[in-house]
């Protein structure tokens, strides 16, 4: 990790931990960092959210020939940091666990997302009055989804992806992608062969890093002038207030406040001076930035949320303990219902096979036996099991046959998607159900 003024470095997990709610020993490799201090400013962490014991990898689908081979299970144990207002995993995982050479989400599966992205790409051209050949880079630009729409519309574009089988998607659209883990070394070398970016992108990746300053820096060394980023991070605020916990996994590594995301940029130069409220993901930011000395002027909703945020946030961390009786009270009425269906003879079947999917299934023990399966329609997935669970995952052509009662949608972020998508289900008989915030049945 590189070092930075007032920032502590992590330390080595210990070998072997024990979890008194389940009795589960790990052994944990080396490479397992547990911090008692913030991973953005290096305040002490002394607040805790939750703690989940111990839980799978998300993306981390098994094979059915491997289970016999056992699974690792880690520490997801959720912090405050009180001074910069970051929420945090107390222990990280190095971020080739997740991001490597075979990565199972592709972007480019949901319509949804894929319009809110066409939007921001035009959006975006008129607000940075992007012209055609100026240069537009995304980094963890996945299968190249949202620079294909820049394409398109004649900019030059170039993305940064940590993960060789999206990083191949991507390249095969004719999106020029470079295969690195973005950081001052990765801008350093981009920059040095040339790349000038007028607009830079980060959407929903500042939670997966591990290293934000490293991260915050290279964002530095590749912004120029009147050049601009745009980030959009998932919303701790959000999270709370609608308890949606199954966005906590070993993933990712941080959730935002915008206070959080200011005093990062600041430290490396860079100035957030704008804010946007986003529907996406259940509540997300989008945040402006740009250099210290750009010209562009501090909104007054950014002044006017961070002004806001002192309360909100204040009130977040004195309602930790209620946030954990909601999250066991979703957790015991999804099982419940699920036992009362299997009791009853009625099928249900789950729809999605999203990382947040490891987190709630896995918490609130739901096995084949009350979930026989669930569908998705991206194929990487297709025909493995859901981590800790072992829920099995196929294609959603099987629901034809098998006629679900039910259908519980995990990817609940998707909702007015996915009712428009089961709609002659709905007419049929099909009930579809929903977990998160609350159980709920249309």
């Amino acid at each position: 990790m590189k070092a930075y003024p007032g920032i502590k470095p992590s330390i080595p997990a210990a070998t072997h931990t024990s979890f008194a709610n389940n009795r589960l020993s790990i052994d944990l490799p080396p490479s397992v960092l547990r911090s008692s201090h913030c991973r953005s400013c290096g305040a002490e962490l002394r607040q805790e959210i939750i703690d989940f014991g111990a839980m799978p990898i998300s993306n981390a689908l098994l094979r059915p020939q491997d289970v016999a081979a056992g699974e690792r299970f880690y520490p997801l144990r959720v912090m405050a940091c009180e001074a910069c207002h970051l929420v945090q995993l107390a222990e990280d995982l190095p971020a080739d666990t997740h991001f490597h050479g075979n990565y199972a989400y592709f972007s480019s599966f949901s319509n949804s997302w894929l319009a809110h992205c066409e939007a921001f790409a035009d959006e975006a051209i008129r607000r940075f009055s992007l012209q055609e050949g100026d240069v537009v880079a995304e980094v963890a630009s996945n299968d190249g989804y949202l620079l294909n729409f820049f394409k398109n519309r004649g900019m030059q574009v170039f993305g940064v992806e940590p993960s060789e089988n999206v990083a191949n998607a991507a390249r095969q659209k004719g999106i020029p992608t470079e295969t690195a883990f973005f950081g001052l070394e990765t801008a350093e070398r981009l920059a040095a062969g040339g790349l000038k970016p007028k607009l830079m992108v980060a959407n929903n990746v500042f939670a997966h890093v591990p290293d934000l300053n490293d991260f915050a820096a290279g964002f530095a060394r590749l912004l120029q002038g009147e050049s601009a980023l745009t980030v959009e991070v998932h919303y701790f605020l959000s999270l709370i207030k609608n308890s949606q916990f199954d966005s906590f996994y070993h993933e990712h590594y941080s959730y935002y406040t915008v206070r959080a995301a200011v005093e990062l940029f600041n430290r490396h130069g860079l100035r957030v001076y704008d804010v946007d409220f986003l529907p996406t993901h259940g509540g997300s930011i989008r945040l402006y930035v740009c250099r210290e000395a750009a010209s562009f002027a501090q909104s007054r909703q950014l002044s006017e949320t961070l002004s806001r945020e002192r309360t909100d946030f204040s009130a977040a961390i004195l309602g930790a303990a209620a946030f954990r009786d909601r999250i066991d009270r979703i957790s015991d009425d999804l099982r419940r219902f699920l036992i009362d269906a299997r009791r009853s003879g009625r099928k249900v079947a789950g729809f999605g096979a999203p990382a947040k999917a490891t987190t709630l299934l896995n918490h609130a023990r739901i096995t084949r036996h009350l979930l026989p399966f669930t569908v998705d329609s991206n194929p990487s997935k297709q025909e493995l099991l859901i981590p800790g669970v072992h829920v099995p995952v196929f294609a959603p052509s099987i629901l034809d046959s098998e006629c679900p009662d039910f259908v519980l949608v995990l990817p609940w972020n998707l909702r007015e998607e996915l009712l428009r998508l089961f709609a002659a289900r709905r007419e049929q008989g099909t009930k579809i159900v929903f977990a998160v915030p609350e159980l709920e049945i249309v």
